[in-house]
């Protein structure tokens, strides 16, 4: 049996830089894990920062964290699959902001477990919900924000998952792929307008709700490098496709999965 905690490099808040200095930005599922991480670095970083969560009261705790240290974050509760709410997000953009948005990081996603003879539609249907539909709207009702100006970048958050059978999450692979491939089609459709989509597919990540699943440590084990991924990991890749020091990657998704997909 692996040992997990000790399988994970030692990580702390990596120094600003302010890279993103004056940038306006959106993510999504921010309140916990990875989305939470994101959106710490980027306000470090220098960029004001929407945070998008259902759960309000810990997207609340978080703003008011970033700004006791200085930095600039506006807690946004909103329901990533509520046209409505998202209408609600983009005027508050447009007021608070004068209409800048240079980058969204689609991150909220979840899964349910079951193989297909016990998945339930209720299931599937929120599974689709929470990492596509979300995905989709948010970006469609925000990409004008940044075709506008003719610049801006639209980071999508896939899985590993989406390349590799799932007999006990089909609905959660089936969403992630759909993810990958709506990248693909947003980027064609916006790249014109010198907004850049891409996507990130993780592999194992070492946030607190993994860490206490069953089938972690055994991801661990089959990893090549033998560890999970730290939420930093896939944080500082999110960072580079949503900076304009990415400048020519379109309709990508990267990998970051510490050579899972090898074996």
């Amino acid at each position: 049996m692996v040992d997990v905690m000790s399988a994970q490099p030692e990580t702390s808040m990596l120094s600003s830089s302010q890279e993103f200095a004056g940038g306006v930005g959106v993510v999504t599922g921010a309140a916990g894990g990875l989305g939470r991480i994101v959106s710490r670095l980027l306000v470090e970083r220098g960029a004001a920062i929407y945070l998008v969560d259902l759960d309000r009261r810990g997207v609340e705790t978080l703003a008011e964290e970033l700004r006791s240290r200085g930095g600039k974050a506006h807690a946004a509760p909103v329901d990533v699959a509520s046209e409505e709410e998202l209408s609600e997000l983009r005027s508050r953009i447009v007021s608070e902001q004068q209409g800048r948005l240079d980058f969204v990081i689609n991150n909220a996603g979840g899964w349910r477990y079951g193989r297909a003879h016990e998945i339930t539609m209720t299931d599937w249907d929120w599974t689709f919900r929470t990492n596509v539909t979300g995905t989709f709207l948010v970006s469609r009702m925000l990409m004008d924000l940044m075709v506008e100006r003719h610049y801006g970048r639209i980071v999508n958050v896939a899985s590993a998952d989406a390349y590799r059978g799932k007999p006990n999450l089909p609905h959660y692979a089936a969403a992630k792929a759909a993810v990958v491939s709506l990248t693909k089609s947003l980027a064609l459709e916006l790249a014109p307008s010198q907004v850049l989509v891409n996507a990130v597919s993780p592999g194992a990540i070492a946030t607190d709700a993994n860490l206490s699943q069953e089938w972690f440590a055994e991801r661990v084990a089959s990893t090549p490098l033998g560890r999970g991924g730290a939420p930093e990991d896939i944080a500082e890749v999110i960072l580079f496709l949503a900076s304009n020091r990415n400048r020519y990657m379109v309709g990508e998704t990267v990998m970051v999965n510490g050579g899972a997909l090898l074996r």
